[in-house]
């Protein structure tokens, strides 16, 4: 009995080791033919869509995470609405791995917010410029030779878009000066137009001035008729007052020859032409003080001295109505009166020959 029992297993036992000899050989043999026909590799999805198959998890992970974080080329940073899931799986081993198109669906599931840093005037964007730096030395550039009136008010603000569109500092600097010829344009039509008005007024304030004086004076001139006339010119007198130094006379204080008429009025006394005429000179001059001078034609001239106002200007035509100046002490003089002289070409000829 013992002894069948014995050949009984012997004989399974057998049986058993062919088997399991036989399944080792088929399971070797498949597995050949699966390392020969496929090969692992990690599925990528996103949203349960596979966008690729990659060898290795971990480098995947890490290009996906570099560039997330990127902020090189103005870029603020990064947001993906959702990361990759990875399986395990056994693929044909004819199939490549697909990295790149496994970045290019990152990045399109990917929104890139850029910074940049607009130039701007009185809070108003002007240029947009990739640097910091690079704005502050165009508005360094811009106020270099500007006036210190003009203010264009720049500043620098921080700007956050999806979008990278910047100017080259070329056309920054443009932009600018465009903006910076507009404002010294309207500076300097605003200035014109203040020194237009200021002149105005005071033109105004002179014109009344002028009229209250020679009213003033007017009120102090005596209107005389003619008294006489010189080479078919009529003459009226100047002024009214008293002679106190006649035509040739010397004094303490005069060695030459006296050139003209003295006759003393009040300071202030308006001064009338003796004939009319064209004014040929009004201003200070010398000895005589403030001067008038007066080009009756026919070479007959006038000249007023010692003149407190003068009233006219060169060039002005006159006649005996207006009051062309006013009495005063100007120039070499001991009182206020005023220094007649008439001159034929030139030549002094004595007033009391036609006057007083």
């Amino acid at each position: 009995m013992n002894f069948i029992l014995i050949n009984w297993v012997k004989y399974y036992t057998k049986e058993a080791v062919k088997t399991l000899k036989l399944i080792t050989i088929g399971s070797a043999i498949v597995i050949t033919i699966v390392c020969i026909k496929y090969k692992p590799a990690y599925e990528v999805t996103i949203s349960g869509e596979t966008i690729g198959f990659v060898n290795n998890v971990e480098i995947i992970k890490a290009k996906i995470e570099k560039y997330i974080e990127d902020t090189t080329n103005n870029i603020a940073f990064r947001e993906i609405s959702e990361l990759p899931e990875y399986e395990l799986k056994l693929i044909d081993r004819e199939k490549e791995t697909e990295e790149k198109d496994i970045m290019l669906a990152i990045q399109n599931l990917t929104t890139t917010t850029y910074k940049a840093y607009a130039i701007t005037s009185d809070g108003e964007q002007k240029a947009i410029v990739g640097s910091q730096e690079e704005a502050q030395n165009i508005i360094n550039e811009i106020k270099l030779d500007l006036k210190e009136e003009v203010d264009l008010k720049l500043g620098i603000i921080d700007i956050y878009s999806t979008e990278l569109n910047v100017n080259s500092k070329e056309d920054a600097v443009n932009m600018l000066n465009q903006l910076k010829v507009t404002k010294l344009a309207e500076y300097e039509n605003q200035k014109a137009e203040q020194e237009r008005i200021a002149q105005e007024a005071a033109k105004i304030a002179a014109q009344n001035a002028t009229s209250k004086r020679k009213a003033k004076s007017i009120e102090t001139t005596t209107r005389v008729a003619s008294s006489g006339s010189i080479n078919g010119i009529p003459l009226s007198i100047p002024v009214n007052g008293s002679i106190t130094s006649r035509f040739g006379a010397r004094s303490k204080i005069r060695s030459s020859a006296h050139t003209g008429l003295d006759i003393a009025a009040s300071s202030g006394t308006g001064i009338r032409p003796i004939s009319s005429g064209t004014v040929s000179y009004a201003g200070y001059k010398g000895s005589y003080g403030k001067l008038i001078i007066v080009d009756h034609g026919n070479g007959i001239q006038s000249y007023y001295a010692h003149c407190s106002s003068l009233y006219v200007s060169v060039g002005e035509t006159v006649d005996t109505n207006t009051t062309i100046g006013a009495v005063g002490s100007t120039g070499n003089s001991t009182g206020p009166h005023l220094h007649l002289e008439i001159r034929v070409n030139e030549t002094p000829v004595n007033p009391q020959n036609y006057l007083y």
